[in-house]
């Protein structure tokens, strides 16, 4: 902190044995910053020739005071910290990113504003009133993801007019009614013999009867246990098929013709109903599911991770899609307002690295859109500073450097170098640069600035804990080197060298035996 004192003696003289004042071959260039008093005492004398007796009989006193009327500024010798800095240009904004690219062909009817920020489980945009949304995953969808269905055609032998079928998609366990024709049913049951005879009475032995058998006392039509299940259709055969044929509605004549079962190793699942009520058996009616298989990946990886974080549990998450997978993607399709057909179609979704914002739509409702079209601009979704750094100090900032940054409102906020170019840009009659991308210590400080210049200031060099004194109160003496003047508290003033070291903030770092915190230099 600088005052001022006014000087009322004579300046102290050097001696020897002054810890770190200059000798007297240094005293001139110091006299000559005093040299103006004797110049006064001179003017004094010849205006006493000239003008009168009565000023040589004025008091000596009253002399010395008039020499003292000029004034020192002076600043204490502080212990300080340093920080050698230099400021760059930059620019807050967002940094851009890629465009989000539809894959889906049709004509927009809805998108998201501009600086929207997009989470996972966000819709984007829409596509024939078809959402399509986000999911956090590191892969590129280029696929549709579903369960792959292999099927077989499901026969009638039954002669007749078909009068009832299943829906698709229904499954159907042994002793279950799979069609009627003329209100006759066709059951289920479970077995490896396909029916190629009808059994009866009269039926010789064989095979195909023991897995008759088997299947009627299963379904517990033999309470009292009176029939054998072996080859031969006996008489508790006959009244055990009489009894089933009564339960179902069928016509219990205790024979069952090759139209009245099918045979089958376990349930089976209706994937399609070929024909229709009304059409004439025998014939296929249906295909049948023999084998369900789905993809595996790093794309049904991140579907599974992605419905798991939003809440829709996908059973194991191995990059296997199977049933459960399927359960959820519906459960998910639902809630999205998506069709929920267990299929995550190739345009459906876009997978995100991380949530962005959306800088501009590149597309507007009607506009007509095909695999390809960008749809969105993205950036960043917390503002960044950009900074165009020369080649020439290209070596100023690294990835990982402290620097601060000065805001368009001159709010000082931290911030951290994240990303440097390798390539050298330049640009046509300008100097050659590299981006270098900053983000802000305290994201919310960029809010309500885009594009907007900042000054980025970067610490080059710093000094802790150093003696300093203000850049003015250094003196460079004739013989050379540097000393500062200091107040000896006495109303007169010494001079001690120094080294000098670093200089920041108007502050120079000084080092001398002569000089200690606290005491008073001369600061002009």
């Amino acid at each position: 902190m600088s005052d001022q004192i006014s000087q009322t003696e004579a300046v102290k003289p050097f001696g020897p044995s002054d810890a770190g004042d200059i000798g007297d071959g240094e005293l001139a260039v110091f006299r000559s910053r005093r040299r103006w008093p004797w110049f006064l005492v001179v003017l004094v004398i010849a205006a006493a020739t000239v003008g009168g007796w009565w000023l040589i009989n004025r008091d000596t006193a009253d002399q010395s005071t008039d020499a003292a009327a000029s004034t020192l500024e002076f600043a204490e010798v502080l212990t300080t910290d340093l920080e050698a800095v230099e400021t760059i240009d930059g620019t807050v904004g967002f940094d851009p990113g890629d465009p989000i690219t539809s894959r889906l062909n049709g004509t927009i009817t809805d998108a998201v504003a501009a600086g929207t920020v997009i989470e996972e489980g966000d819709v984007l945009y829409e596509v024939d009133d078809e959402p399509v949304v986000t999911l956090y995953g590191n892969v590129t969808a280029y696929r549709d993801l579903g369960l792959t269905v292999e099927t077989e055609a499901l026969q009638l032998k039954a002669q007749g007019t078909i009068t009832w079928l299943p829906d698709d998609e229904t499954v159907l366990d042994e002793g279950d009614v799979i069609a009627r024709v003329d209100e006759e049913p066709v059951v289920l049951l479970f077995g490896d013999i396909p029916a190629f005879r009808s059994l009866n009475s009269r039926s010789s032995d064989g095979a195909d009867i023991e897995q008759l058998e088997a299947a009627l006392v299963r379904f517990g039509y033999d309470p009292d246990g009176l029939v054998t299940v072996d080859e031969d259709f006996t008489s508790n055969t006959t009244t055990m098929v009489k009894a089933w044929q009564e339960a179902i509605g069928a016509t219990d004549d205790g024979s069952v013709d090759p139209g009245d079962v099918v045979w089958s190793g376990g349930p089976i699942t209706i994937h399609e109903v070929t024909s229709d009520v009304g059409d004439q058996s025998p014939g296929p009616i249906a295909s049948i599911q023999t084998d369900v298989t789905g993809p595996e990946g790093a794309d049904v990886l991140a579907l599974e991770e992605a419905l798991s974080r939003l809440g829709f549990g996908p059973g194991s998450i191995d990059g296997v899609f199977d049933e459960a997978t399927e359960q959820a993607v519906i459960e998910w399709q639902t809630a999205s307002g998506m069709e929920d057909d267990g299929v995550v179609d190739l345009g459906e979704v876009v997978f995100l690295t991380d949530s962005v914002r959306i800088a501009d739509r590149l597309v507007d409702p009607g506009d007509t859109v095909h695999d390809g079209s960008d749809v969105l601009a993205t950036s960043t979704n917390e503002s960044v500073v950009a900074v165009d750094l020369p080649a020439s100090d290209q070596a100023l900032l690294e990835i990982g450097d402290v620097v601060t940054v000065e805001m368009p409102d001159h709010t000082r906020v931290g911030g951290v170098v994240v990303d440097k170019a390798a390539v050298v840009t330049r640009v046509q009659g300008g100097e050659a640069t590299l981006a270098v991308v900053v983000t802000l210590d305290d994201p919310s400080a960029g809010l309500g600035f885009d594009q907007a210049p900042v000054d980025v200031d970067v610490v080059t060099d710093s000094r802790t804990d150093v003696l300093a004194v203000p850049v003015t109160a250094l003196l460079a003496l004739a013989e050379g080197g540097y000393a500062v003047e200091v107040d000896a508290g006495d109303g007169t003033t010494y001079l001690v060298a120094v080294v000098p070291g670093m200089y920041a903030d108007g502050l120079v770092e000084v080092e001398s035996p002569g000089l200690v915190e606290g005491a008073r230099v001369v600061a002009p």
